[in-house]
């Protein structure tokens, strides 16, 4: 049975939609969840399905991405998919699982792709463009973005009077069926038998009374938080991590590499490479560390005009004004429940709302207020 890893930082729908379609397959099961926002609302929907969930944070993906490939080897992944992932995959990583990693694109690519054309900036772009139509690509994930090889597309007829809203709306719905048929017709091409899964044997008293699993050892020599057990989770908090040993990690492959999945590694993690990447952390970061160095990356926050909501209040049009601050509010309160599409809406609205006081108060002082005193 093929093992499917997903890599996702929002909120985990088109995940748990995945997780739920394979939960009973004959060929493959979503075993591992990768997120790199801390709490990101898939770190919950896979806890509910019992599937193992670990956040990485951001500056693992950009300085251990061989590590990265070769915890995912030891874990016997076949497949990764990319579900609401916000970063670049780095191509190091790209090229160890070539052909093996999907993503999702809410267009017909190879239009409106590329940087920038993510969630509704999509969808605003091709209603500004006056298509008849749009839909959704799953591809292949090279070190081009969105430029990978394409998998399975679908589209859907855009109606007069289409928003950007509604086109998400029935987008969203096309990927939940058409994600897990993708993913079926690339397991289905793989060449090569999915790596066996391995037989749980009984534990010795040894075995019981080892301090940590393989995976808990990887977890902290990645600085990685597991979100599936509540025991690992604190032995990972409370537990010194594992000593880094002296040999180094395989070199990354400089051309295709052969179909075969690449072999499971020992459990003792590699040793960052000294050269070619920073050195990873031996150690577990604080709590401290993390409130600084592992935030999760975070797009800049959206103005909230608020202080020229308040003096449109003030000295222009009243009621457009207030308006105008409740949509101010909302963007630092959409931006810090994750809602980054959500906050940039609410900023747009609270501008064109200020726009709105401002002329109607130029106009009430210019002719309104004259002509009323003239006649009076």
């Amino acid at each position: 049975m093929y093992k499917i890893a997903i890599f996702a930082s929002g909120n985990g729908t088109n995940a748990e939609n995945i997780a739920k379609h394979f939960q009973d397959s004959d060929l493959a099961r979503v075993t591992l969840v990768l997120t790199n926002v801390r709490n990101a609302g898939v770190v919950a929907r896979m806890a509910a399905l019992g599937i193992d969930t670990y956040y990485v944070p951001n500056e693992k993906w950009t300085t251990a991405p061989q590590q990265i490939a070769s915890f995912l080897a030891s874990q016997g992944i076949d497949l990764v998919v990319l579900a609401g992932f916000m970063r670049k995959v780095d191509d190091r990583l790209v090229e160890s699982f070539r052909g093996r990693m999907l993503n999702i694109h809410p267009s017909l690519l190879p239009a409106y792709g590329g940087k920038g054309m993510y969630g509704h900036h999509v969808h605003e772009a091709v209603i500004a463009a006056g298509e008849q139509q749009s839909g959704v690509t799953v591809h292949q994930v090279s070190e081009v973005m969105d430029g990978g090889d394409i998998v399975e597309q679908e589209s859907v007829d855009i109606l007069p009077g289409e928003t950007p809203q509604s086109l998400e709306e029935k987008i969203h719905q096309i990927e939940y069926s058409i994600y897990p048929r993708a993913i079926e017709k690339v397991l289905a091409a793989m060449p090569t038998e999915p790596q066996a899964d391995s037989q749980t044997e009984p534990q010795t008293a040894a075995e019981e009374s080892a301090p940590q699993s393989c995976a808990e050892q990887w977890a902290g020599a990645l600085g990685m938080k597991d979100y599936s057990d509540a025991e690992a989770q604190r032995r990972l908090d409370a537990a010194t991590p594992p000593a880094m040993p002296s040999a180094t990690p395989p070199a990354m492959p400089q051309s295709t590499p052969p179909a075969t999945p690449p072999s499971a590694p020992s459990c003792t993690p590699p040793q960052a490479p000294v050269a070619a990447e920073a050195p990873v952390a031996a150690e577990m970061p604080t709590q401290s560390q993390a409130a600084t160095a592992c935030q999760p990356e975070r797009p800049e926050m959206p103005s909230t005009y608020l202080l020229w909501s308040v003096l449109c209040i003030i000295f222009c049009c009243t009621i457009p004004a207030i308006v105008a601050v409740v949509f101010s509010c909302q963007v630092s309160s959409k931006y810090y429940r994750d809602d980054f599409e959500g906050a940039e809406r609410a900023s747009k609205r609270a501008q064109a709302w200020i726009l709105v006081s401002f002329v109607l108060g130029v106009l009430q002082a210019t002719i309104v207020t004259p002509l009323y005193m003239l006649l009076s």
